[in-house]
């Protein structure tokens, strides 16, 4: 039995996998400064959209003040190629969502895909479409923190949280 032709088959097979697989992804754990950023690109989204009324009674209001909503929102831990990863929060009125943001050289947030227009065949899609398993696992696994979401703003948040829209749709 001739061992060369199926030896060299194998080899051919391994370099070809390993060709198509392409690089590896690169990962790094999420840093404070991209969660906070993440948030901040989430508020202003909510306010440039004028969809912040929407959040009344969805997430915890504060006795100090009834015109806020604290809601969560989970991290997934690792950045990938220091660019990307994926965050679950509530964006209402459409309801929960797992969407893929990007972080720019600058370390400015640019949140993926347009609201109301996810679907379950993109890379950002209502959670209702997920493994109710699944998601309890992300949640539990992922990094929890919380974002506020004023229901009556001042025209100065407002008008703040336009600005940084404007600029990210501007360099994006």
């Amino acid at each position: 039995m001739n061992i060369r032709a199926p030896l060299a088959s194998l080899v051919l097979l391994c370099v070809a996998t390993t060709l198509l697989a392409g690089r590896p992804q690169q990962k790094r754990a999420i840093r404070e400064a991209d969660i906070n950023a993440v948030i901040e690109a989430i508020q202003d989204e909510i306010y440039d959209l004028k969809v912040e009324k929407d959040f009344f009674s969805v997430g915890t209001t504060p006795r100090e003040n009834r015109d806020q909503e604290v809601l969560n929102v989970y991290f997934q831990p690792e950045v990938i190629d220091n660019s990307r990863s994926w965050v679950i929060y509530k964006l209402m009125p459409g309801g929960e969502v797992i969407r893929m943001y990007e972080i720019g050289r600058s370390g400015r947030i640019y949140l993926h895909g347009k609201p109301g227009e996810f679907n379950i065949t993109g890379p950002d899609y209502p959670t209702v479409f997920m493994d109710d398993d699944k998601l309890c696992k992300l949640k539990h696994d992922w990094i929890k923190r919380y974002f506020v979401v004023d229901t009556n703003p001042s025209a100065e948040l407002v008008a703040a949280a336009r600005a940084r829209q404007r600029n990210r749709k501007q360099v994006h």
